[in-house]
């Protein structure tokens, strides 16, 4: 006899993004994959498992396709030791949508599936989740989980499924932000560079100064330079003019 397990969770999209930055984000599967605590890698497979492609859970796969992973998750029984740990492989499905993704993943008879949308805040029913602030946001990250498993696992699995997936919306979040966060530095970075005033008023040590015209002391006697240090130019009068004797 089988069984099932429900989770929702949700975080507040800050008003500085955008819904479609954080959908992009999602349909860049490598997000959930590597913010689920469980998770130790993926590889992409070529091809998804015709019978799951049947599965009513899936918008048209027509319209929709579908992309298949091969994830790897470490399930610890005794934490700290190597020996308490059990490695699992399994197949985890992802497909786009218009507010998010949809995934599922099948493993030793545990079949999850997890839905991620971006939806309007303030709705009853969808702004139930972690953090504080959510119903009062515009924009909410939501996601939907099911479990499903033989009666006598489900406490078992139940347990890691909500460590697996308790928090990834707020992560989700922290990820999509410091990513904008990045852009926006680096491109004030650029801007600045590129500007047309960058450096305005600043002296080139290669530009000439200009010369001031030779000026003549009261005595009507021109000046003239001498030779001194190299850091320190002085000005000496000339000499007058011979003295003539008549006699």
């Amino acid at each position: 006899m089988g069984s099932k397990h429900y989770l929702h969770t949700a975080s507040a999209i800050p008003p500085h993004l955008s819904p479609s930055i954080v959908i992009a984000a999602l349909h860049d599967h490598n997000t959930a994959l590597s913010l689920q605590a469980l998770t130790q890698g993926h590889n992409k497979l070529p091809h998804t498992d015709p019978a799951t492609l049947k599965d009513t859970y899936w918008y048209p796969t027509d319209l929709n396709p579908i992309s298949t992973y091969e994830v790897t998750e470490v399930i610890k029984f005794f934490p700290g030791f190597e020996w308490g740990k059990k490695y699992l492989k399994f197949p985890s499905c992802f497909q786009d949508t218009p507010t998010g993704i949809r995934t599922r993943a099948d493993a030793s008879g545990v079949i999850v599936r997890a839905e991620f949308r971006v939806v309007k805040g303030g709705a009853a029913a969808e702004v139930e989740g972690e953090g504080e602030g959510v119903g009062d946001a515009e924009w909410v990250l939501v996601e939907d989980v099911e479990v499903s498993c033989s009666w006598f696992l489900m406490p078992f699995v139940r347990g890691k499924m909500e460590e697996a997936h308790r928090g990834i919306c707020a992560k989700v979040i922290e990820k999509v932000e410091m990513e904008h966060r990045q852009r926006t530095v680096a491109s004030a970075g650029r801007d600045s560079v590129g500007s047309p005033n960058n450096g305005k008023g600043r002296m080139s040590a290669d530009k000439e100064l200009p010369t001031l015209p030779l000026q003549i002391p009261p005595g009507g006697h021109p000046a003239f330079e001498v030779d001194a240090m190299e850091s320190q130019r002085v000005e000496m009068p000339g000499d007058g003019p011979e003295k003539i004797t008549y006699r």
